[in-house]
């Protein structure tokens, strides 16, 4: 009885470990995973590497660039990467050091875009964010979203599983080994745009995928919360990129739509070239255009009932946040109608989550900036366990 008391101990506790990580490959092919994964957990690193990155070094933080494992919209495991930085100086305030993510708004479609890559090459254009938050003594991870960075489609504005790679690079944090963050740490995230989403999508997750974070509270702005409705705004406008972009997402989330089927060859062709992109050459190329200008028959593919469903399971609003809510949006966003994130913050207080709406003055782009004072105060408010503010 005592020996079969010990193996079962024994198997639960080698169950809960994470996997030892392998060595990395060198340069690029850092990102290729290997075939098949290892065995292992969502949030385990597969491997990893310490990282020469302007944002690590001028915050006497070290950066660890990460190869771990999350899962996809069915459920099935996937590698993804990201960073993790850690402060150097020792945490001086109470508890243990905080751990935050950042959840970065496009960058665009080809793996040089990845947020990792762009801090090495020391062109990430959000790092005054990651830097706030390092600047506070937080650690920071960073994900680069699903097939962004890997191989295969970025998975672009699909929410489901880029929540998940949010909760899985905590996971990866936690699990790494020289970065030294308790697991039961006081853990906040941060998103704007399409990280806003992804912030969303961890808010609406986390009970449920990762109820083992100690989750204090989720700030995100901008929010795409609705896919249909920023369609709506951004087709044959000058952010049609974005558009053009979801569409590569959805082709990546979820291959039995079969995305290609609906693109002329003009549009495949088109949809080849800005998947070599990264946001701002996008931008300028496909401004102004309009979707059924790349499909067969001028048809819009996103009225198609499983495309139609596909776009709704990722919408949000629907299921109810249990971590404090921050919710930032631009009353002039030209991208993201204020209407979008108004009506997510009615739809989240009517199930009973604890949210703050902001409004700025401002247009999509200028609001991430002004926002950035409420957004760490905020989080550093809800590390110190005051109670969270909400104008539900």
């Amino acid at each position: 009885m005592l020996l079969a008391v010990l193996l079962s101990v024994l198997s639960v506790a080698l169950l809960a470990a994470p996997a030892a990580a392998l060595d990395p490959p060198p340069g690029n092919a850092f990102y290729t995973p290997p075939n098949p994964l290892p065995p292992g957990r969502a949030g385990d690193v597969i491997w990893y590497r310490v990282a020469a990155t302007s944002i690590a070094r001028d915050n006497d933080a070290t950066a660890y660039e990460v190869l771990y494992r999350s899962t996809n919209a069915q459920g099935g495991a996937i590698a993804v990467s990201g960073t993790v930085l850690v402060p150097n100086t020792a945490w001086g305030g109470a508890g243990t050091r905080p751990l935050t993510a950042y959840a970065s708004g496009t960058q665009g479609w080809d793996d040089s875009c990845a947020p990792s890559r762009s801090m090495t090459a020391g062109n990430f254009d959000e790092s005054f964010a990651v830097t706030n938050m390092l600047r506070r003594g937080w650690a920071v991870a960073v994900t680069d979203y699903p097939g962004l960075g890997t191989p295969g489609d970025h998975q672009y504005n699909v929410g489901i599983p880029e929540g998940r790679a949010v909760l899985d690079v905590l996971r990866a944090a936690t699990r790494l080994a020289p970065a030294r963050i308790d697991p039961a740490t006081q853990i906040g995230v941060e998103g704007y745009s399409q990280g806003g989403g992804a912030a969303g999508w961890v808010a609406q997750q986390e009970a449920t995928y990762a109820p083992e974070l100690n989750l204090a509270g989720i700030a995100g702005g901008g929010t795409p919360a609705n896919l249909q409705a920023v369609k709506a705004n951004i087709d044959g406008s000058a952010f049609f990129a974005f558009l053009a972009g979801t569409a590569i997402g959805f082709r990546g989330g979820y291959p039995a739509l079969n995305v290609d089927r609906y693109l002329s060859l003009y549009g495949r062709i088109a949809i080849a070239s800005l998947n070599r992109m990264c946001q701002l050459p996008a931008l300028a190329l496909f401004a102004f255009h309009h979707l059924t200008e790349y499909t067969v028959g001028n048809i819009d593919p996103t009225t198609q009932p499983d495309f139609r469903a596909a776009l709704d399971a990722n919408n949000l609003g629907v299921v109810r946040p249990s971590v404090p809510l921050l919710q930032y949006h631009g009353s002039y966003d030209e991208v993201i109608p204020y209407a979008v994130e108004e009506r997510l913050h009615r739809q989240w207080c009517a199930l009973g989550a604890t949210s703050r709406l902001s409004a700025y003055p401002l247009e999509h782009v200028t609001t991430q900036l002004g926002a950035q004072i409420e957004v760490v105060n905020w989080l550093a408010d809800r590390f110190a366990g005051r109670a969270a503010p909400s104008n539900c």
